[in-house]
């Protein structure tokens, strides 16, 4: 397979949520530079992508960073 057809199987950020998630949901997040988006991965494993310019986003990211950087205490 070509690089090209690989990049397709990863998931990607064609359309961003709006509504604020509740942070105790989330698990984790990927950063998407080329579409501003961050994708947000919920304990069920269900990928969801908002925009990275909304406050509570950064208020998110920051949570689950914390919450792995204790885990590994």
């Amino acid at each position: 397979g070509s690089a090209g057809s690989q990049s397709m199987r990863k998931f990607s950020c064609v359309k961003l949520h709006t509504k604020q998630l509740s942070i105790r949901n989330l698990v984790g997040y990927e950063k998407h530079t080329q579409t501003n988006a961050i994708m947000f991965i919920t304990r069920d494993g269900i990928k969801i992508c908002v925009s990275a310019d909304q406050k509570w986003v950064q208020t998110a990211m920051k949570k689950i960073k914390e919450k792995l950087t204790a885990k590994r205490k």
